[in-house]
């Protein structure tokens, strides 16, 4: 092996024994993310208004999945199997992710005359086509959309320069 090749060999070693990346504060705890979800929605100015998303935890993410599960049980009360509801989980995921407009405000839930915050995201995005775009847009600012290159050692080189 010619000395430019271990030289090589160990740079290469280096950067893949680096933890300096997974220390905290290394890197972005939580994403965040705006997006204009329709344009039925404007400001006085007539552009469209954004909502504003941030990613959830982890442990929220498995909180949700547990919580969007049900447990089937047979007569005899023995667990038979689980079933998990993704309609729910998303749009569970989508309330918690959005930041702005907050589905939880008092004067929205009124106006709408619901209790459910649920329910009124599918009031004020009653247009199927909001509503998926919202489902969607929560679901990519917790990096449910994304496919990892990490091959495409350019890309990460250029974003890391801004």
């Amino acid at each position: 092996m010619t000395k430019e090749k271990v030289s090589e060999n160990v740079e290469i070693e280096d950067k893949v024994q680096d933890i300096s990346a997974f220390l905290p504060g290394a890197f972005e705890d939580t994403k965040k993310m705006e997006l204009a979800i329709s344009p039925r929605f404007r400001d006085k100015d007539g552009i469209p208004i954004k909502f504003k998303f941030e990613s959830v935890s982890s442990e929220r993410i498995t909180a949700l999945r547990k919580e969007c599960t049900r447990r089937m049980t047979s007569s005899r009360n023995r667990q038979v199997g689980e079933t998990f509801d993704s309609e729910k989980f998303q749009a569970r995921l989508a309330l918690e992710s959005t930041v702005y407009p907050d589905f939880t405000n008092k004067d929205l839930l009124k106006a709408y005359n619901t209790v459910s915050a649920t329910e009124l995201a599918q009031k004020i995005l009653s247009v199927p086509g909001d509503y998926t775009e919202w489902i969607n847009a929560a679901a990519a600012v917790n990096g449910f959309d994304e496919s990892f290159d990490s091959n495409d050692e350019d890309f990460y080189k250029e974003e890391a320069k801004n």
